[in-house]
């Protein structure tokens, strides 16, 4: 696929909201130990822009009785812009950074774009994931990460998707709109509630236990399990960030979300807002694991409906 030199763009691609002006594509983080973790399955890889625009687009299916598609893929490059230039236009700024990653075929993406908040030290962010083997519906998901590393904090009310079908990409167009309009303020306000995490001690022992209840309920596996202990200790031993080095529940989260460089692209919405969905609960009962009432979590993303399309 070509791009432009000037920006970066693959050439030819369809936009999903041209009522918008464009985005610039935002550099990935500049160190290693900075990048998001987006995923981390044995066969998958952490890539830029260009590479995942370069993955070639498979072909339409339609129905032989109607017509009508079956399925209808979505360029990777058409969702990243749509996701792009829609919270561009909505915060009224341009993407500080943007990193992705595929499964070894390439056929499944998760990415994370980035943008200042204004809350010191976390970006506001849009995550997104799509596929062109049919097995993941275009989902986009708004949150926030903390810039020291970008872990991902989502939350399961600020998720959305579309299956790839007939009229996908008007369908994303008001998708991506919707959601931008009615969730970056929450999670601004949630970002603000989470700081009153780094009030609330754990120490090593109750880091332990709080793992415990994550592994217990399913929320997260063997790998993510030592994967965290990794991040906490390597925090708290000074190698590793020092802002998620203190011992309170702020810091055990972010080392549980770090454990999602671990987690499989379909399994990667599931992984940060079960985490969330329990340390909320936890955070509520004052840090007590014991105290906690954490109901059952089963992540339902909701389906787009437009509006005008069911009436």
């Amino acid at each position: 696929m070509n791009f432009h030199t000037a920006n970066s763009r693959p050439l030819s691609i369809e936009r999903l909201d041209t009522s918008i002006p464009r985005a610039s594509v935002a550099p990935p983080p500049t160190l290693a130990a900075n990048q998001i973790c987006v995923i981390g399955a044995k066969e998958a890889y952490r890539t830029d822009y260009q590479t995942v625009c370069s993955i070639p687009v498979p072909e339409a299916e339609y129905h032989e009785t109607t017509g009508n598609a079956s399925f209808q893929p979505v360029p990777y490059a058409s969702l990243i812009d749509g996701a792009r230039d829609r919270m561009c236009h909505t915060l009224d700024k341009e993407p500080v950074f943007e990193t992705y990653a595929l499964n070894g075929t390439g056929e499944q993406l998760f990415g994370m774009i980035g943008f200042e908040s204004p809350i010191e030290g976390t970006a506001i962010t849009v995550a997104l994931r799509s596929s062109y083997n049919k097995t993941l519906a275009n989902e986009i998901a708004i949150g926030s990460a903390p810039f020291v590393c970008a872990n991902g904090c989502f939350s399961g009310e600020h998720m959305i998707k579309a299956k790839h079908t007939t009229n996908v990409f008007s369908t994303l167009a008001g998708m991506l709109e919707e959601i931008t309009r009615t969730s970056v303020e929450p999670v601004v306000r949630r970002v603000r509630m989470m700081e009153e995490w780094k009030d609330i001690p754990v120490k090593n022992d109750l880091f332990g236990a709080y793992m415990g209840v994550l592994f217990s309920r399913g929320l997260i596996k063997p790998q993510e399990f030592t994967a965290a202990f990794r991040y906490w200790n390597a925090c708290h031993n000074g190698e590793l960030h020092e802002a998620h080095g203190q011992a309170n529940l702020f810091s055990a989260y972010q080392a549980v979300t770090a454990s999602g460089q671990r987690t499989s692209p379909s399994n990667t919405f599931r992984h940060y807002a079960g985490i969330d969905h329990a340390t909320t609960a936890i955070a509520d009962a004052g840090g007590s694991v014991t105290d906690a009432y954490i109901p059952a979590f089963d992540l339902q993303v909701r389906d787009y409906v437009d509006v005008g399309e069911a009436k």
